[in-house]
């Protein structure tokens, strides 16, 4: 017998022996002289070769008799034997969570066996009334077992495909590895393996909102305001600074968040003292920051009563609503022609003490602008604990439900604006840039004229707390072609409701599962921010150093550029399981080490095009703002910014404006930062460590 060459072992045989003819020749011997008939079938068998890798190969086969006759003679052709691996795939009719779906369970036998289970892994978290076809199936736990009618013969390479029929999918989705392993009724595994499938949901869908007509223009007030450029060209003062030592026991708040030109908005002061009521419009004005519109002096005050937490749901849960709508009126201010729309601080003084009080003016005369800046007061009330509690006093101690009655116990009184804010005024003011204002609880009310109001809107560094027609109004402005800026980070990540159409108070789900059911992402993966805005929140941090790279983003900023302490606050990064936009790309990648667990976490500033040709750029730190006027929270491990760094960001911020509104808003060609020419308190930003 003529044998592979290269063949090596030690071979054996039966019925007689084996000697090697030659390195591809091997002789057997019968034990004894065996008679054979014509017609007779030889079978030796050859055991212990180890054979050469290759193949096929043609063998000789010659049998001889004792006087030396050829008996018989010829050749086949040896086939390699022939492996199989399971080869596990599944596959889902609609992989969508939080809807059914079919699965088709597919593997490949590798071992030859009377099949008699299949047991398939369940995606996680999925429900449902199970059917199949051609057997039986069971549930345990996570996976469910197909047994047929009979045990089934299988080969190896047989394919198998179980069909597992009506699963209702999770509302969180992912790539998920599920596996397969088919039995016999002794346990002998006939294939088993598993195989990755990706569950990823796409944006929610949300409800239209209608854009209503903007109402009539009140008597008295103009059909058009001052450019930017005008209005800062006004004489502007730093009468508008509260210093540190001013901070004191008077407070003050007003009776409504934003108003237009003939509103009247009420303010209320608790001191005691007679105070002077100042109204600056914040701006750029030669790098003062603010110009006064507005004052009224000597007027009397009381010292308020306390505010007052309580309340009780309707349905008996614990708001904790911390309050002061009980105090008196102090001053009624109406909002007239000098108003000129923008972000305006309350300025309070007793002489000895002072506070802020935040007021943003609209502009209602249907004009539409280059550009939009919100300001992120459903936030600001969020960290707000004056007199009382603010959501984040503990998970089971915090508020279910704010109000914006009380005063800011944070920035003098001006909430997040001053910390988080300002900047992004300054900046775009001191451009000349086409800019309006307006608050989270106008884009809840007026939502739907988005796209009438601008063609871009900015998002500022803290714009965490949407309601779902907040949600709803930049969804559909992004697919009506408005673009979208988010300088910040952790933007529309919890969840609120407003409890009327006052906008006034707001509630948000502690009670269902903690901190967790307020977020968003609660809801389901589709409801993230990422599916949103392309990226979304993963951690806070007190900051550390980003270090510039190339593209569009960094143009006019040398690659290798350090900024301490850029990546500060809260961040995002694209979560590999959540939906990506088409074309997502991330202009950033850097790092940042988390305050809540120590490790050091991904950060992605990304940006995207939407179908409607809107881009929507997500900055993913909060510190865009605070560098603009070089003064950032104290309680960041982020040194006050030098002027280089202020004109980086600035050079960013620039080219974030121009690619985000594809070339719409008209920025100068002097990029120079501008110049802050008056020093304002550094303040301590409110943070949480909660998720």
């Amino acid at each position: 017998m003529a044998i592979p060459a290269g063949t090596t072992g030690r071979v054996t045989s039966i019925n007689g022996t084996v000697s090697s003819v030659t390195s591809t020749v091997l002789r057997w011997r019968p034990a004894k002289i065996i008679n054979v008939a014509v017609g007779a079938r030889l079978a030796i068998p050859m055991y212990g070769l180890k054979l050469p890798a290759g193949g096929p190969w043609t063998l000789g086969f010659k049998a001889i008799g004792t006087a030396g006759q050829v008996l018989t003679s010829g050749a086949g052709v040896l086939q390699p034997l022939r492996t199989y691996t399971p080869q596990v795939a599944i596959k889902a009719t609609n992989p969508i969570p939080a809807q059914t779906t079919n699965l088709v369970y597919q593997a490949t036998v590798t071992r030859a066996g009377a099949l008699a289970a299949v047991r398939m892994q369940l995606p996680t978290g999925a429900i449902g009334k199970y059917t199949t076809i051609n057997g039986t199936l069971s549930v345990a736990g996570s996976y469910v077992t197909w047994k047929p009618k009979a045990p089934i013969s299988v080969q190896p390479g047989a394919r198998l495909g179980i069909p597992v029929n009506g699963v209702v999918l999770s509302k969180y989705g992912g790539t998920m590895s599920m596996t397969v392993s088919a039995t016999t009724s002794t346990g002998v595994v006939l294939t088993a393996g598993s195989a990755s499938v990706p569950f990823i949901a796409p944006p929610a869908p949300m409800p239209a909102l209608a854009a209503t007509e903007f109402a009539g223009i009140p008597d008295g007030c103009p059909d058009s305001w001052p450019t930017t450029s005008a209005e800062n060209a006004k004489a502007g003062t730093a009468d508008w600074v509260i210093p540190q030592t001013m901070n004191g026991s008077l407070a003050a708040y007003l009776t409504e968040v934003s108003a237009s030109c003939g509103d009247t908005v009420d303010l209320k002061v608790t001191s005691g003292n007679p105070v002077s009521v100042v109204a600056y419009r914040m701006g750029y004005y030669a790098g003062l920051g603010g110009r006064e519109v507005w004052r009224q002096d000597d007027v009397p005050t009381v010292v308020q009563d306390k505010p007052v937490t309580g309340g009780t749901s309707a349905d008996g849960k614990a708001l904790r609503m911390t309050s002061a709508a009980h105090w008196t009126k102090t001053l009624s201010i109406a909002v007239d022609k000098d108003w000129v729309p923008g972000t305006y601080l309350i300025k309070v003084s007793d002489g000895t003490s002072a506070s802020y009080a935040p007021l943003t003016v609209r502009d209602d005369t249907g004009t539409k602008h280059d550009l939009l800046i919100q300001q992120a007061n459903a936030t600001w009330q969020a960290y707000n604990s004056y007199g009382g509690v603010s959501f984040y006093s503990g998970v089971d101690t915090g508020s279910g439900r704010l109000t914006f009655d009380p005063p800011y116990n944070e920035g003098q009184g001006s909430g997040q604006y001053l910390s988080l804010e300002q900047g992004l005024v300054f900046w775009a003011e001191s451009k000349g840039l086409d800019v309006t204002y307006w608050t989270d609880n106008d884009l809840n009310q007026f939502g739907g004229q988005l796209p009438s109001r601008a063609g871009t809107i900015f998002l500022p560094g803290h714009d965490e707390y949407y309601s779902l027609r907040m949600r709803a109004a930049l969804s559909q402005a992004i697919a009506r072609g408005v673009n979208v800026a988010n300088l910040g980070a952790n933007a529309a990540y919890r969840r609120i409701t407003f409890t009327d159409d006052s906008r006034r108070a707001w509630d948000i789900d502690r009670y269902t599962d903690g901190y967790n059911s307020t977020t968003w992402r609660y809801q389901g993966d589709a409801y993230s921010s990422q599916a949103l805005l392309g990226a979304d929140y993963f951690c806070p941090l007190p900051g550390n150093t980003l270090t510039t790279g190339t593209g569009w983003m960094f143009d006019g900023v040398p690659a290798g550029t350090q900024l301490p302490g850029f990546i500060a606050g809260e961040v995002d990064f694209v979560w590999p399981n959540l939906y990506k936009h088409p074309g997502l790309t991330t202009l950033v990648s850097s790092t940042g080490t988390c305050r809540s667990s120590g490790k050091v976490t991904p950060v992605h500033v990304t940006a995207y095009t939407a179908p409607s040709g809107a881009r929507v750029m997500n900055g993913s730190t909060f510190a865009y703002g605070c560098f603009l006027v070089r003064r950032c929270p104290t309680n960041w491990t982020v040194p006050a910014p030098d002027e280089a760094s202020q004109q980086a960001v600035a050079t960013m911020v620039g080219n974030v404006t121009e690619w985000v509104s594809r070339g719409t808003v008209d920025l100068p060609a002097d990029t120079v930062a501008a110049k802050v020419r008056v020093a304002v308190p550094k303040y301590k930003l409110e943070t949480t460590t909660q998720p």
